[in-house]
């Protein structure tokens, strides 16, 4: 059986690939208790997260389809937990006054799940090789970076990100016409890599 925050569940989902063996979400089981929960669209991107609350007794590929993606969704007024056993999830929502249960049908994939892990090493042994150039990461607000990416996607389909130090974060697109700074709230130390991800690529 598998348990755990269906909201990570719905965010995972988001980046699925189109084909096999990208179009499931990986859940499985961390070796220190907890759940990881893992999706990568043909390594254009990668999601990976983990519910330290939750449980797993096997590691399971879900595909994940609408019906599953809408009950799992993360709400502000309440959480969620997913259950899945067998070919049936229970979703219940947690809220002040009652609870909510909503069952759906659950697809599991056969393929062999990409082998993200080891890309995610890769990447923690670069990083562990690069020095620092700066000792502070800025805090920015969400809402104006979605407000940024929104403008520049009228003009183009990829842009570059970078951060000064000290400063704001720079977003332009490939024109160079169009420039965003989004200021930093905070200047905060660069946070560690979570021992959780270290532990998930081994």
């Amino acid at each position: 059986m598998l348990s755990f925050n269906s909201a990570l569940l719905s965010v995972a989902s988001d980046f699925v690939g189109q084909y096999s063996p990208y179009q499931s979400v990986q859940i499985s089981p961390a070796p220190s208790g907890g759940v990881y929960i893992a999706s990568t669209d043909k390594g254009n991107i990668a999601c990976l997260a983990f519910d330290p609350s939750g449980s797993a007794d096997e590691t399971s590929c879900i595909l994940p389809s609408k019906d599953l993606i809408k009950v799992s969704k993360g709400i502000k007024t309440g959480e969620r937990n997913i259950k899945i056993e067998g070919d049936m999830a229970m979703v219940t929502t947690f809220k002040k006054t009652a609870n909510q249960q909503v069952e759906v049908p659950v697809m599991r994939s056969q393929v062999t799940f990409p082998p993200l892990a080891n890309a995610i090493k890769n990447c923690l042994d670069l990083w562990k090789d690069i020095p620092h150039t700066s000792e502070t990461a800025g805090r920015y607000d969400l809402n104006y970076i979605s407000k940024a990416l929104r403008s520049l996607s009228v003009f183009d389909s990829s842009i570059s990100l970078s951060a000064f130090v000290g400063g704001p974060l720079r977003i332009q697109g490939a024109s160079n016409n169009l420039i965003i700074l989004v200021m930093p709230q905070t200047a905060e130390p660069i946070p560690d890599v979570p021992e959780w991800l270290s532990k998930y690529s081994n």
